[in-house]
């Protein structure tokens, strides 16, 4: 990971998103061995970056092979492989990416005071998506 806890707020920031996504590609030719890219900003992220005016959330957000990144999730060639292949097995259209600073079965996500207001709806809706996990 690269960056510090807490979502991605602008583009270049080096921060990892956090939120629920979907995968929109899969690049079989990455210059970083596989790739599957996000569909960072989703409605949420542009929801609050409209409502707090910033311009430039960032884009082009990817789960990818090798071993480092600045602002995307560097999985390392072997795991890449397994998930891209998963992936493709099981379509894109079926996968949702749950991207969180911790695991939030096994504690609560807090927002820092430091981190903006809707941080703490973000949180919820990512321990309501992880709840489907319990089982």
């Amino acid at each position: 990971m690269s960056g510090h806890t807490g979502p991605k707020m602008r583009e270049g920031d080096k921060q990892v998103p956090e939120g629920v996504y979907q995968v929109s590609l899969l690049n079989p030719n990455s210059r970083y061995h596989l790739s599957m890219k996000l569909n960072y900003p989703n409605a949420f992220d542009r929801k609050y970056a409209q409502l707090e005016g910033r311009h430039a959330p960032g884009s082009n957000i990817f789960i990818h092979g090798k071993q480092a990144s600045v602002g995307c999730l560097a999985m390392g060639d072997y795991a890449i492989e397994e998930l891209f292949l998963l992936a493709e097995r099981t379509g894109i259209d079926n996968i949702e990416v749950l991207i969180s600073p911790h695991d939030p079965r096994k504690g609560k996500l807090l927002a820092a005071n430091s981190q903006p207001y809707w941080t703490k709806i973000l949180y919820r809706d990512i321990e309501q998506h992880a709840r489907k996990f319990n089982r």
